[in-house]
Parts: C-alpha cells; sequence; structure tokens
C-alpha cells in the first residue's frame, strides 16, 4: 500500500487528492477543491494576475499542510489551459516549484483528456461507445473510444472565458446567451461520432448541475458520483440559472459552492449546447477524473 497524491491547477479551481494505491486500486483519503480563477482576465492580459496566482499559492499551502499529515510516497502536480495559455506560465510554475519543492507539468489538452480518461473509466468499468466531457475554466477536453482505442480532442472554450466573454452581467441580457450560444456553436467539433453516445460529465460544471438538480442543501460528492440526468432536466436548469443574478444563484442553491456562482451559467449552457449538437438523451456525472488517472498511470 501507497499514500500519494495528486494536485490539478486548473483555470478556474484548484484541487487535491490525497489515496491509498494497493494493487492498482486506488482508495481516496481525502479530496478538496478550491475555486481559484487562475484564468481570471487570462483572455484579455494573456498573463496569469499577481491576484491570481497568490489565490494559487494561498490555497496550495493548505493543502501542503494537509499532505504532510500523512505519509505521501509521491506528489504529482499538473498544469492545464491556464498555464498553457499564459506567458508568464514558467515564471508561475517556478515559483511553485520554489515554495513547495515540487515540479508542476503543464499538459496538452490531448493528455488532458487521456489522464481524465483513466479516472472515469477506473470508476465506471469497462464503457463502450461513452463520450466523456470535460468543462474546464478555459478548455473542453472530448474523450471517446473509436476503433478500440481512447481518442482525445480539446477544445479552446471554457467556463471562465464565456463568462468574460458574454456574462459580465448577471443575470445575462438574451442578447448575450443568443451570442454565447452562436460562439460555443461555432466553436463546437462538426463530427457525427459524438452522435448519440453515452455522455459522462466530469469536473466542476457538471457536480454543480448534479447537485442543483438533487436538490443539496450541502454539496454532497459520494451522492452525485454517478447521477443521470436527463436532457430535459439540463435544459430545465439551464432556463432556470439564466434568470438569476449572482446573489440569487448563492441563495437558491446551497449545494453550490458561492465561489462558482459566477461561471455556472455559462458553464451550464456549454453542456446544454453540446447535449443538443450530439443529440445526447441523458448524461451521466463522475467524481473521478485526471486527479484519479495522474495516480492511475503511474501505479
Amino acid at each position: 500500500m501507497v499514500k500519494v497524491a495528486s494536485i490539478d491547477l486548473g483555470s478556474n479551481s484548484t484541487r487535491l487528492l490525497i489515496a491509498d494505491i494497493t494493487n492498482g486500486t486506488l482508495t481516496t483519503i481525502y479530496k478538496e477543491h478550491q475555486v481559484t480563477r487562475m484564468a481570471d482576465k487570462l483572455s484579455e492580459s494573456k498573463i496569469i494576475s499577481k491576484e491570481s496566482t497568490n489565490r494559487v499559492l494561498k490555497v496550495l499551502a493548505s493543502y501542503f499542510k494537509n499532505i504532510n499529515r500523512y505519509n505521501i510516497e509521491n506528489i504529482q502536480i499538473v498544469g492545464t489551459a491556464a498555464l498553457r495559455d499564459a506567458k508568464n506560465s514558467q515564471e508561475i510554475t517556478k515559483l511553485i516549484e520554489k515554495k513547495f519543492g515540487y515540479e508542476v507539468d503543464i499538459v496538452s489538452g490531448e493528455e488532458e483528456g487521456v489522464l481524465t480518461s483513466v479516472g472515469v473509466l477506473n470508476s465506471l468499468g469497462c464503457l463502450e461507445n461513452f463520450l466523456i466531457v470535460d468543462i474546464g475554466g478555459r478548455s473542453t477536453e472530448f474523450i471517446y473510444d473509436y476503433d478500440k482505442k481512447i481518442v482525445s480532442k480539446s477544445l479552446n472554450v471554457g467556463v471562465v472565458s464565456l463568462s468574460e466573454l458574454f456574462f459580465n452581467e448577471l443575470p445575462p441580457p438574451e442578447k448575450s446567451v443568443l451570442l454565447a450560444q452562436e460562439y460555443i456553436e461555432d466553436n463546437l467539433f462538426e463530427s457525427n461520432i459524438f452522435d448519440r453516445r453515452m455522455l459522462v460529465g466530469v469536473a466542476g460544471t457538471f457536480t454543480s448541475l448534479a447537485s442543483i438538480f438533487l436538490e443539496q442543501t450541502q454539496f454532497n460528492e459520494k451522492e452525485i458520483h454517478l447521477t443521470e440526468l436527463k436532457n430535459e432536466d439540463v435544459f430545465k436548469i439551464n432556463n432556470k440559472l439564466l434568470k438569476l443574478n449572482e446573489p440569487q444563484i448563492i441563495t437558491k442553491y446551497k449545494g453550490l459552492d458561492p465561489k462558482r456562482a459566477k461561471t455556472i451559467q455559462a458553464g451550464i449552457l456549454l453542456a446544454k449546447e453540446i447535449i443538443s449538437k450530439y443529440n445526447v438523451n441523458s448524461i451521466k456525472v463522475s467524481n473521478s477524473d485526471i486527479l484519479e488517472g495522474l495516480i492511475l498511470k503511474k501505479y
């Protein structure tokens, strides 16, 4: 039995997993996520701001306090879209390495998708004809099986970038929503390969969607795992959310992380457009993703 940890430096949140790994079987000891908005204003400035960096460093400091309580043999830190895109990403990763003593591996969108698939498929078993969708802050990964191989495609659209482009005002005016829909449709992959597959949704947008659907008064990850939603459930939640401002979202949906209230409308709209375009009838939500994938690929 080996105790290990993985950290995901995402565009919208910074996440930690501490786990036992025995003969390829992963058992979660501790898991946490904090919304750190690393990609805040990145589209405009092309750099990760000092404020965003400080938020990430503060959360990492608390994570390493937790890590130090366990006899951890290996720690992996991965960076995704924000660190892929920012002009000052090397500066940020060097700062993290100097402060905490661990290197940050910035993965491509395709690598991110493959690692996510390892985590998802481990928790769901042998799936066929699936489409895993990971909606992030600045990118969305599409992972699917084709000709007995795992294929991963990355789309440069995410909840932070969409929110900055179209959701400055909440609730968003109808014109902004229509422009956002048009933008999403223009950017989604034209592919009938995705049609009518079983969609597995991972990461914050989908877990938040499941929390809203289950009417949770407190976020409960175990209850969310493998929750199934029909397309009409997603459409109803999307329509309700688009009528609310930020304080109303926080007040109405107690299970939602209040820091996600700024971006949840963009995320669920993106999920809705994906479901519509690829004729998906239902989705399953998975808590397992790149954090589990990082560990399982190594062990």
